[in-house]
């Protein structure tokens, strides 16, 4: 369509540029289950405590920096993992866990400096974000 001004590739950058903040109620009604999950990580979130998890086949011991959702609002947590294996056989390092999979949470007691950690709190991991430290 030759002359109409209409143009299908862009050229502009996204009109979005940071972290998608949403408030929790948007996540509307979580199981029981994911509700106490994410329960946990806020309070551990606030007073800067590992939590520690079973994710798959182990226990995970995770510093939890970020509390968001996937772009079809699934619960998400982003945090350091400090101890637990894998699938990826990954050691220590960044980690997305899906909250739908996570059980047997509970905060570990122990506490972490989150200046310890290298986090780009402009680059939350997850589409949504409800909480960060």
């Amino acid at each position: 369509m030759a002359g109409t001004g209409w143009d299908k590739k862009r050229t502009d950058k996204p009109y979005y540029l940071g972290v998608r903040a949403a408030g929790l109620w948007e996540l509307g009604l979580l199981s029981p289950v994911d509700q106490l999950i994410v329960d946990t990580v806020l309070e551990a979130m606030a007073w800067g405590q590992l939590i520690i998890f079973r994710y798959g086949d182990s226990d995970r011991v995770v510093a939890p920096f970020v509390l968001g959702a996937s772009s079809d609002w699934k619960p998400l947590l982003r945090g350091y993992q400090l101890e637990g294996s894998s699938r990826s056989g990954k050691g220590p390092g960044w980690r997305v866990f899906q909250v739908e999979k996570i059980s047997m949470i509970e905060n570990f007691q122990d506490f972490f400096d989150p200046d310890q950690f290298v986090f780009n709190e402009t680059y939350p991991w997850t589409y949504y974000v409800f909480a960060t430290l």
